[in-house]
Order: structure tokens, then sequence, then C-alpha cells
């Protein structure tokens, strides 16, 4: 009996300790993604206390809307660019500066440095150097490159995006790649130095296999910090120029806000949650894949 007792004791422990956590988290999350589901199927402004029942209509309405399938793509296309360079840069650097020197300190916090800054300040650094800065360089020097319409050419503030987020997050990544790093057996590494291994062979065949859990996290958290990306739109461009930067969240944020479509503006984050759902499981599966192989 008294064992009993005290499994009902823990149990009742348990439930008082979850039961505060569950709530906010249903408070937070589930609760709107439900209310979410529920407002994509009525045309609501967001303010108005009525609201008009169109069913799937809204749905049909994503499919019909040019400007947010150009913003899909732009989001799609700088999320592939941005995953594959920030990764690499990021391994790389971790390589570099994985061991436990003063100057590899140095070095870590020089690049972590950024990452904790907010990403809506440096965007208007950025907007400051690019704009005034650069404008008074040209008086100064004449040199042509300080004279590029840089927010003005749909290509080169693609570019400068790109760069701007990968210098921000880069140390980020490279401190995960060097927890990776350090976990790996020494013992591994100089058995395949002895047996004649290359430096390139002993990291594509010891230490990078042992460093998938490490890749397949950096690569799930930079794919959604792109396919997310917000803040630096939001302050760096706008969405411009002519709509050439606009991602997808943006685009809804506009659409509830900016135009009061709150029921087409639902319609489209679920869609889109849909979308980067697939796209989760899809690269849950080929970790556990890749993991077999290796």
């Amino acid at each position: 009996m008294g064992s009993i007792h005290r499994g009902r004791r823990q149990y009742i422990h348990f439930i008082l300790f979850v039961l505060p956590a569950l709530f906010f988290v249903l408070l937070a999350t589930d609760i709107p993604f439900v209310l979410n589901m529920v407002y994509s199927l009525f045309e609501w402004n967001g303010i108005s206390k009525s609201a008009t029942f169109v069913g799937l209509q809204n749905f049909v309405k994503v499919f019909h809307d040019k400007v947010f399938w150009k913003s899909f793509l732009f989001t799609m296309r700088y999320t592939f660019f941005y995953v594959i360079l920030v990764n690499i840069l990021s391994l790389f650097v971790a390589l570099q500066l994985w061991k436990n020197t003063f100057t590899s300190k140095v070095g870590r916090t020089l690049y972590y440095v950024p990452h904790i800054i907010s990403l809506t300040a440096i965007s208007l650094v950025w907007q400051f150097i690019l704009g005034p800065v650069f404008s008074g360089f040209y008086d100064i020097t004449g040199i042509p490159f300080f004279h590029y319409s840089w927010l003005g050419r749909p290509k080169l503030t693609f570019i400068i995006i790109l760069v701007m987020t990968i210098w921000q997050n880069i140390g980020f990544y490279m401190v995960n790649y060097i927890a990776g790093i350090i976990t790996i057996p020494r013992e591994l590494v100089e058995a395949a130095v002895i047996d004649g291994a290359s430096d390139k062979q002993c990291f594509m065949k010891v230490m990078l296999p042992l460093m998938i859990p490490s890749l397949s996290i950096c690569i799930l958290l930079s794919m959604m910090f792109g396919l997310k990306l917000f803040d630096i739109i939001m302050v760096f461009t706008q969405g411009g120029p002519v709509n050439s930067t606009n991602t997808v969240s943006f685009n809804i944020y506009k659409e509830a806000f900016s135009a009061n479509h709150y029921g087409l503006a639902t319609a489209k984050s679920l869609f889109f949650v849909m979308v980067v759902l697939c796209i989760t499981v899809a690269l849950f599966r080929l970790r556990k894949k890749w993991e077999v192989e290796m």
C-alpha cells in the first residue's frame, strides 16, 4: 500500500508541475493556431465584431495571388542559398577555431558578437552605411562602387540581405559545430592519420559522419530562420524594390495589418505552415537515411 500511495503522490506532483507549462503552451500556440484555422474560413478585417463565412474561398484566393507567389519564390530562393552558405562557412570557421587557444577564443568572440545584436539594429546600421556613408565615400573618392543603387536593384538587394544575415548568424552555427567537433574522439582521428589518411579524408570519412547530429540541427535551424525571415525586410527594404524582396511572413503581415484582410492572411499562414511542415518531415527522413548510410 505504501508503494501505491507513493506512486500516486509522484503522479500528482508530476501533474502539478506539468499543468502550468501545458496551460501556457495551449494559451500561446495551440489555441491561436485553432483560432487561425477558424478565421481562415471567414472574411474579416480583424476589427469588426461581425465576420462573413466564405468557406474555402480564402484558400482559392491564395492560389491566385501573384504577389504572394512572388514572395513565396523569393523566400524559397533566399532560404536555399542561406542554408547552404551559412552552414558551409560556419563549419569552415569552426574547423579553424575549435582548438582551445587564445587566438581561437578571440576569433570565436569576434564571430559571435554580431549574433547577440538585434537584426533590426543591424538593418538600420547597414541601411546607414549603404546610404549616407557610401554617398560620402563617393563624393570623396569618385569610385563607382560607392555610387551603386544598392537598395534599388533587386539582385543587389537580394545579395545584401543574404550577406547581412549570414554575417549576423555565422557565429551561432559556428558554436554548434565546435560543440560537435569537440565530442569526436581524438583516437579515431589519430588512428586515421596513422593509417595514412589525408586531412580531407579524415574530415570526410571520420569527422563529418560523427557530426551528423550537429549538421542536421544547424540545417534545420537555418532553414527555419530563412523561411520566417521578417524583421530585416520590415526595417531594411519594406519588400522593395517593386515587391522583389517580399517574404511570405512580410506578405502575410501586410495582408492582415495593412490591407485588413485578416481571413485571407490566416489562410496564407496556414498554407505556409503546411509547406514548412512537409519540408521539415522530409529533412528528418533524410537525416535518418543519411545516418544509416554513414
